[in-house]
């Protein structure tokens, strides 16, 4: 029977034999070629070695990533004996040859055991010297995304609420928030998946980040455009065409004026012979005819074409309003008489003007019309708005409205928008006859409120903080009393103990001098001694007298050591409540400077709260009235034409005012058309036009770094953040397990202005700037959350306390707390001036995917893995729960304010809350649709 070691050698001799005869039969290089590390070694190794054994993650303490590194070896020893493959550890480790065996079974980076001829290629690069090679940068084949993949791992939304973006497979898809619509998609943004984005603080640019790249989209909004009306002209009334090509005018003399409405050239001018004026104008839907009211109470029709009167009505009096069907065939008036007149246009050379319908039942003035095909809407002074069936000439809603000046109804018929007296714009559903929403505010007075709000809630916090300071200072404060008062009777006791040891020293000084005195005249008598020869007794008697001087001399001694203890004990006593008092005034004086902070932040408060006030009222006193309202022709916005001549829309959806157009002056007239390229376009009286254009659209502005290997961004960019001021954008990633990189990079002029190699360890995952601009948080792979200094790139500070990837990380408004979040399924909380951690937040069961500070708030908007999106203090409790959340939810954005939040996950879907309330608003789906709830 062989014994183990020899069993071992010849299995090992045998296995090499093999191995051997299979890289001869295997490899074609077998035959004097030279084997390259890294075109043939190193992928073998990367596919189950080197998840284990890298820089990061040395397991045994090997590295495997070089040669260099494995011929180093690790706790065994060397790794590679060059020359001798078969002796080699690693080698043997891979055979199975020994005690060692790897990769393990059942290890948790699916590592497979080396096939025959990947061990016979691996030993024969030994044999040759285990050499290394140049690494050969290798292009990036791209392979079309599978169908249906597209789960959302980021979205982004801007602060104002009003555009979100998430990224869906290689895809940035945007949405308007406020039309709560599918806005566009930035088709092939990239060739990967996209792995993060970020908006800037004015939204107007969006980065998006995937391999090797980031890209930077800028938002171009459509055109805006004023012309300013000839005075000469002596114009009165206007109306603009719906094709946005000619305003037509009316002079106070009632001559018509055909005008360019591009540069405000006369094409046409026709004399009406109406002296009277002509106080109503409007226009054909096709342009052709022109429909007049003079004072003298005539309406008349007009061919524009030809110049020439059509036909006309005398005796209307008290004409208030004037429209057209849409179909171009009908004008309706209304007016004091209450009563509502359509007239058909006349066929050929008929009698004029005659009335076919009335439509009777208001009880007061007419004051605004609006007619579809069909259907004729009416506002009267009495507060109701009647609508008719104008074939059937038949009533089919009232809706008491009060103060109705102007209207406006939707495409389809089913919507219509009623501009008050107050400033109001109330839309109604028609079918149904109940109020949709009501439109007020503009676009500037709402940024206003919300960047006091802003510095309400941020002196909220401030206040708070300082408050805080406060109470633990005087806390600390009540500590440093008692220890003063310990400290005082501490002096006091050893004061009393100083004047005891003090008595005590002079009877022990007095009576060593006698000792001594005594000594000495014993030993001048012994020196008198006859022949210098003392008799016993002078011997014994000097004997005495020496041993009773050794004893005052050591009773003095230890007097004089006792009282200079006391005299130490009692200086150090003084200095101990000297630093009390001193740590008292401190203190008092940070008590003083955090009442003193608090004053100033709730008057900086109060201000605000003033200021808001002041904009409300200003808001509310600056009573505008609606001379024109019309539909977009997507039927998701109300445009509004103004009595001071400015223009303003809003998204029905939310409410919220998008786009205003200021105006040049008073007027009391105007016209309003949209047309199909979202544009609102408006006359006023005097001729003056402005063109409004609600879209816009995301132009790629640059792209940072590549998909070559020389790209400054190695591998995925994860992590992207914007500085405070715009101008810095930092982008994190990494390779995995060997690298955490961050660089930072000037948005105007796409260049790298500076980058932190190797941060982390491992992959950075998330970032953010504080507040001021001046630090960069950022969370790796390596279980580690790192504050830098962004002017000099010192760190500041290493936050461990995952156990996991911390995958968010988070300032709050003050920059004095950093929240991190974890895939160890927990939210920490830090304190940035301690350094230290101020709270530990669980609840989750799965991982922690990402998070943000909602404003000025201590309130975190989180999600994670087990379908929650969740908003939470930084003091651990739970403020809402997002519900009916199917699946894992990757990414979470929130406006400044917890009015509009987003998230979205493997889903495909983004679902848009209410954060204030958690009611879904709406989700889109990778279709792009929106579906509201």
């Amino acid at each position: 029977m062989s014994t183990p070691r020899r069993h071992s050698a010849v299995r090992r001799s045998s296995v090499a034999a093999i191995l051997g005869a299979c890289w001869c039969l295997a490899h074609p290089m077998a035959i004097g070629a030279e084997i390259d590390f890294y075109r043939d070694v190193y992928p073998i190794l990367k596919s189950n070695c080197i998840a284990c054994h890298n820089k990061t993650t040395t397991k045994a303490a090997l590295n495997m990533e070089t040669p260099e590194a494995m011929r180093k070896g690790g706790d065994s020893g060397e790794g590679v004996i060059p020359g001798n493959g078969a002796e080699s550890l690693i080698f043997q480790a891979a055979a199975h040859i020994g005690n060692v065996e790897m990769p393990p079974r059942g290890n948790k980076s699916g590592a497979s055991k080396l096939k025959p001829d990947e061990l016979a290629l691996l030993r024969a690069w030994i044999d040759q010297g285990a050499k290394s090679s140049v690494k050969q940068t290798r292009q990036v084949v791209w392979q079309p995304l599978p169908p249906g993949v597209h789960p959302i791992y980021s979205v982004a939304m801007t602060r104002d609420g009003r555009v979100a973006a998430c990224g869906r497979a290689n895809q940035v898809f945007v949405y308007d928030l406020a039309t709560r619509q599918f806005d566009e998609s930035l088709t092939n943004a990239h060739k990967a998946l996209v792995q993060s984005l970020a908006f800037s603080p004015d939204g107007m640019r969006l980065a998006s980040g995937s391999f090797r790249e980031v890209k930077i989209w800028r938002r171009e909004n459509g055109p805006v455009t004023s012309r300013k009306g000839d005075p000469a002209l002596g114009v009165v009334v206007s109306v603009l065409s719906a094709d946005r090509k000619q305003v037509v005018c009316a002079d106070k003399q009632g001559t018509l004026h055909v005008l360019d409405a591009a540069n405000g050239e006369s094409l046409k001018t026709i004399p009406t012979d109406d002296q009277g004026g002509t106080p109503l104008l409007s226009l054909s839907p096709d342009a052709t005819k022109a429909a007049l009211y003079g004072t003298r109470g005539t309406l008349s029709l007009w061919n524009l074409l030809d110049g020439r009167r059509i036909a006309s009505k005398d005796g209307l009096l008290g004409v208030r309003t004037l429209t057209w069907t849409r179909d171009g065939k009908t004008i309706a008036t209304g007016g004091e008489d209450k009563v509502v007149r359509l007239w058909p246009l006349p066929i050929g050379d008929g009698p004029g003007l005659v009335a076919s319908k009335e439509f009777k039942g208001a009880t007061a003035a007419i004051m605004a019309l609006e007619a579809g095909t069909d259907l004729l809407i009416a506002a009267g002074a009495d507060g109701k708005v009647q609508v008719w069936n104008i074939p059937e000439a038949k009533p089919i809603r009232e809706i008491a409205i009060a103060g109705v000046v102007a209207l406006g109804l939707s495409e389809d018929s089913k919507r219509f928008a009623a501009g008050r007296s107050d400033g109001v714009v109330q839309v109604f559903d028609l079918v149904a006859g109940n109020p949709i929403i009501e439109l007020s505010g503009d676009p500037e007075t709402n940024a206003r409120l919300a960047a006091l709000d802003s510095v309400i809630a941020a002196e909220g916090l401030e206040m708070a903080f300082q408050k805080q300071e406060a109470i633990r200072i005087e806390a600390q404060s009540k500590g440093l009393d008692e220890l003063l008062k310990k400290a005082s009777e501490s002096i006091e006791a050893v004061k009393k103990e100083l004047v005891e040891k003090q008595n005590a020293l002079k009877p022990a000084t007095d009576a060593k001098e006698a000792a001594q005195k005594a000594a000495t005249a014993v030993t001048d008598q012994v020196a008198k001694a006859p022949e210098g020869k003392p008799d016993a007794a002078l011997v014994k008697l000097q004997k005495d007298a020496e041993e009773k001087l050794m004893a005052a001399t050591l009773a003095e001694s230890t007097a004089l050591t006792a009282f200079k203890a006391s005299e130490i004990h009692l200086k150090d006593a003084e200095a101990e409540a000297q630093n009390y008092s001193s740590a008292r005034a401190r203190n008092k004086t940070a008590v003083a400077a955090a009442n003193a902070a608090d004053a100033r932040a709730k008057a900086a408060q109060d201000k605000a709260t003033a200021d808001a006030t002041a904009t409300k009222k200003a808001a509310a006193d600056h009573k505008l009235l609606p001379l024109a309202v019309r539909f977009s022709t997507d039927q998701q916005a109300v445009g509004v034409a103004w009595s001071d001549g400015s223009l303003r829309v809003w998204a029905i959806a939310s409410g919220l005012p998008t786009q205003h157009l200021p105006g040049g002056g008073g007027t009391t007239n105007a016209s309003l058309v949209s047309c199909g390229d979202n544009v609102f376009a408006a006359s006023v009286a005097d001729g003056s036009t402005a063109v409004l254009s609600t879209a816009s659209r995301w132009i790629l502005e640059r792209t940072l770094g590549g998909e070559s290997a020389d790209s400054p961004l190695v591998d995925r960019v994860n992590a992207l953040r914007f500085s405070p001021d715009g101008k810095t954008l930092a982008a994190g990633g990494g390779e995995p397990t060997r690298s955490g990189d961050i660089s930072l990079w000037d948005v105007a002029s796409g260049k790298l202005v500076n980058e932190w190699k190797e941060r982390h360890s491992d992959a950075v995952l998330s970032l953010d700037f504080s507040p001021d601009g001046k630090h960069l948080a950022s969370g790796g792979a390596d279980k580690i959350a790192r504050v830098t200094d962004i002017a000099s790139g010192k760190l500041l500070n290493v936050f461990e306390g995952h156990t996991h990837h911390v995958l968010g990380v988070s300032f709050r408004a003050d920059g004095r707390v950093l929240a991190t979040a974890g895939a160890d399924n927990s939210v920490v909380v830090w304190d940035m001036i301690s350094g230290e951690r101020k709270k530990k937040i669980e609840g989750w069961s799965k991982e922690v995917t990402s998070l943000q500070y909602i404003g000025a708030t201590n309130q975190i908007l989180t999600s994670a893995g087990d379908n929650l999106v969740r908003i939470v203090d930084d003091n651990g409790g739970v403020v809402r729960d997002m519900a009916k959340l199917p699946d894992f939810m990757q990414s979470a954005a929130s406006a400044a304010t917890a009015s509009l939040m987003i998230g979205g996950g493997e889903d495909s879907v983004l679902r848009v809350w209410n954060g204030t309330t958690g009611q879904e608003l709406a989700t889109f789906g990778p279709d792009a649709s929106a579906k509201k709830p």
